[in-house]
């Protein structure tokens, strides 16, 4: 926005505008969750404001391996999201696709079923699938 005045190029299709997106905004993100997570101190800035750290079930740091696959797995909602608003922004009149739903049931449901989860065990699915947890930076 800073470099274009406000006035961003518009992308040619809604497929070019999820490439943009995916590779401005979701890959840039999850690489600073994988490296702050895989860093000696565990934590995103978030997490270390909250005194919170991530490690494996053996109390370790992540390998580079989890690291990837944690973030991975927690931004496929937030990609599919993506994908339902260029989708629907270059839907216009017509309406979106029938295939466009199963991104946005992603979007939606999966964050619902991470709350769920981790309010009944404590645990989101993606570090209970990646073998890491969250603990308090004073946990052992």
């Amino acid at each position: 926005m800073l470099a274009t005045s406000g006035n961003p190029p518009q992308p040619a299709s809604p497929w070019q505008g999820q490439i943009v997106g995916l590779l401005k905004m979701t890959i840039p993100f999850l690489l600073y969750f994988a490296l702050s997570e895989r860093s000696p101190a565990r934590a995103s800035l978030g997490k270390r404001i909250l005194g919170l750290r991530v490690s494996t079930h053996t109390g370790g740091r992540l390998s580079w391996v989890a690291a990837i696959a944690r973030n991975t797995i927690k931004f496929i909602p937030w990609e599919c999201g993506h994908t339902l608003a260029q989708q629907a922004v270059f839907s216009e009149d017509r309406g979106l696709a029938a295939w466009v739903w199963a991104p946005a049931a992603v979007a939606f449901l999966c964050p619902v079923w991470w709350v769920l989860a981790i309010l009944m065990t404590a645990q989101a699915p993606y570090d209970r699938w990646t073998s890491t947890h969250v603990l308090h930076s004073t946990d052992a």
